[in-house]
Protein backbone atom coordinates (compact mmCIF):
# COMPACT_ATOMS: atom_id res chain seq x y z
CA UNK A 1 0.00 0.00 0.00
CA UNK A 2 1.14 3.50 -0.81
CA UNK A 3 -0.65 6.68 0.25
CA UNK A 4 -0.17 9.75 -1.93
CA UNK A 5 0.25 13.24 -0.48
CA UNK A 6 -2.42 14.72 1.81
CA UNK A 7 -4.00 16.83 -0.95
CA UNK A 8 -4.27 13.96 -3.40
CA UNK A 9 -6.04 11.50 -1.05
CA UNK A 10 -5.18 8.53 -3.25
CA UNK A 11 -4.66 5.05 -1.83
CA UNK A 12 -2.63 2.79 -4.11
CA UNK A 13 -3.45 -0.83 -3.43
CA UNK A 14 -1.09 -3.78 -3.94
CA UNK A 15 -1.32 -6.16 -6.91
CA UNK A 16 -2.75 -9.06 -4.89
CA UNK A 17 -6.35 -8.30 -3.91
CA UNK A 18 -7.50 -11.85 -3.30
CA UNK A 19 -8.90 -13.58 -0.24
CA UNK A 20 -5.43 -14.58 0.98
CA UNK A 21 -4.26 -10.95 1.13
CA UNK A 22 -7.45 -8.97 1.69
CA UNK A 23 -7.38 -8.42 5.49
CA UNK A 24 -4.54 -5.85 5.50
CA UNK A 25 -6.10 -4.17 2.45
CA UNK A 26 -9.37 -3.83 4.37
CA UNK A 27 -7.58 -2.27 7.33
CA UNK A 28 -5.65 0.16 5.10
CA UNK A 29 -8.84 1.20 3.31
CA UNK A 30 -10.74 1.87 6.53
CA UNK A 31 -7.88 3.92 7.95
CA UNK A 32 -7.64 5.87 4.70
CA UNK A 33 -11.38 6.56 4.52
CA UNK A 34 -11.36 7.73 8.14
CA UNK A 35 -8.58 10.21 7.34
CA UNK A 36 -10.13 11.76 4.19
CA UNK A 37 -13.48 13.21 3.16
CA UNK A 38 -12.96 12.02 -0.41
CA UNK A 39 -10.78 9.01 -1.10
CA UNK A 40 -9.57 7.72 -4.44
CA UNK A 41 -8.56 4.07 -4.74
CA UNK A 42 -5.90 3.25 -7.32
CA UNK A 43 -5.30 -0.30 -8.52
CA UNK A 44 -2.12 -1.72 -10.00
CA UNK A 45 -2.11 -2.35 -13.76
CA UNK A 46 -1.58 -6.09 -13.25
CA UNK A 47 -3.97 -6.47 -10.32
CA UNK A 48 -5.19 -9.90 -9.19
CA UNK A 49 -8.71 -9.76 -7.79
CA UNK A 50 -11.43 -12.08 -6.64
CA UNK A 51 -14.90 -11.60 -5.17
CA UNK A 52 -13.44 -10.78 -1.74
CA UNK A 53 -12.07 -7.49 -3.08
CA UNK A 54 -15.41 -6.55 -4.59
CA UNK A 55 -17.11 -7.30 -1.27
CA UNK A 56 -14.57 -5.16 0.61
CA UNK A 57 -15.04 -2.26 -1.82
CA UNK A 58 -18.83 -2.47 -1.60
CA UNK A 59 -18.63 -2.49 2.21
CA UNK A 60 -16.22 0.46 2.09
CA UNK A 61 -18.66 2.40 -0.09
CA UNK A 62 -21.43 1.87 2.47
CA UNK A 63 -19.08 2.73 5.35
CA UNK A 64 -17.93 5.94 3.62
CA UNK A 65 -21.48 6.94 2.74
CA UNK A 66 -22.73 6.53 6.31
CA UNK A 67 -19.83 8.73 7.46
CA UNK A 68 -20.68 11.43 4.90
CA UNK A 69 -17.61 10.58 2.82
CA UNK A 70 -17.03 9.39 -0.72
CA UNK A 71 -14.70 6.91 -2.36
CA UNK A 72 -13.96 6.57 -6.05
CA UNK A 73 -11.79 4.42 -8.26
CA UNK A 74 -8.95 6.26 -10.00
CA UNK A 75 -9.69 4.36 -13.22
CA UNK A 76 -12.77 2.48 -14.44
CA UNK A 77 -12.75 -1.26 -13.88
CA UNK A 78 -10.85 -3.12 -16.59
CA UNK A 79 -8.92 -6.33 -17.07
CA UNK A 80 -9.12 -8.77 -14.15
CA UNK A 81 -11.39 -6.50 -12.10
CA UNK A 82 -13.92 -6.08 -14.90
CA UNK A 83 -13.87 -9.82 -15.58
CA UNK A 84 -14.45 -10.56 -11.87
CA UNK A 85 -17.37 -8.12 -11.82
CA UNK A 86 -18.79 -9.86 -14.88
CA UNK A 87 -18.29 -13.42 -13.55
CA UNK A 88 -19.81 -12.57 -10.18
CA UNK A 89 -22.94 -10.99 -11.71
CA UNK A 90 -22.28 -7.41 -10.58
CA UNK A 91 -22.70 -6.02 -14.10
CA UNK A 92 -26.23 -7.41 -14.45
CA UNK A 93 -28.82 -4.90 -13.33
CA UNK A 94 -26.17 -2.49 -12.06
CA UNK A 95 -27.58 0.78 -10.72
CA UNK A 96 -26.49 4.12 -12.15
CA UNK A 97 -24.50 4.81 -8.97
CA UNK A 98 -22.73 1.46 -9.25
CA UNK A 99 -22.01 2.02 -12.96
CA UNK A 100 -20.59 5.44 -12.15
CA UNK A 101 -18.38 4.00 -9.40
CA UNK A 102 -17.12 0.82 -11.13
CA UNK A 103 -17.22 1.84 -14.80
CA UNK A 104 -17.14 5.67 -14.63
CA UNK A 105 -20.31 5.88 -16.69
CA UNK A 106 -23.96 6.68 -16.05
CA UNK A 107 -25.48 3.61 -17.61
CA UNK A 108 -24.19 0.25 -18.77
CA UNK A 109 -23.89 0.16 -22.52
Amino acid sequence: MNIAGQNEACLRLPENLTVRAIIPVREDMLTFIDAHETATIELADEVQVDISFIQIIEAARVYASTAGKQITLAQPASGALLETLRRSGFLEGMSDDDAKFWLHQGKIQ
